[in-house]
């Protein structure tokens, strides 16, 4: 049974990463995560999770916003265009409210969703039809890595 842990990241070892092998990225927003991001790589069937918080205020040897929208240009796309339903990138994107948000990468998306999607209904079961509503986005938010752990679990993927 895994864990939802992350991992940190130093820049000189983050600048060494393959975009293409991001399979989950979150993205600032005003509330909730609004200075960091969490990111999946996966290798095989390993997932590894990484954090960097701190985006917005960090000192020079340290990872920045910039830094990151450099290094995965393709999410940072995919961010630009999160409103945009016609949008073919590398990711699906799910808003998590107030600016926050999950990109997915394609190749794992249909695989992940049953999973996001059962821990969205349960989240939600306690609200009436019209808080559903509100706190759809609050949800995705709130259960994303539950989501993401489960996954593992069951398609015996290892969260490192």
């Amino acid at each position: 049974m895994y864990e939802f842990k992350t991992n940190k990241i130093l820049k000189k070892d983050f600048v060494t990463l393959n975009e293409d092998d991001i399979m989950f990225i979150t993205n600032p927003g005003r509330m909730g995560d609004e200075d960091g991001i969490t990111f999946i790589i996966k290798k095989d069937k390993e997932l590894i999770v990484y954090r960097i918080d701190g985006l917005m205020y960090q000192k020079e040897k340290d990872i920045y916003l910039k830094d990151v929208e450099e290094q995965f240009p393709k999410w940072f796309e995919r961010w630009k265009n999160w409103n945009n339903e016609n949008y073919q990138g590398k990711c699906q994107y799910i808003y998590m409210g107030f600016g926050n948000g999950l990109s997915i990468d394609n190749s794992i998306y249909d695989e992940f969703k049953p999973f996001l999607e059962k821990r969205i209904e349960s989240y939600l079961e306690k609200y009436s039809k019209e808080e559903k509503e509100k706190y759809q986005f609050a949800a995705v938010m709130n259960v994303w890595s539950k989501a993401l752990t489960d996954m593992a679990n069951e398609k015996k993927y290892v969260l490192k």
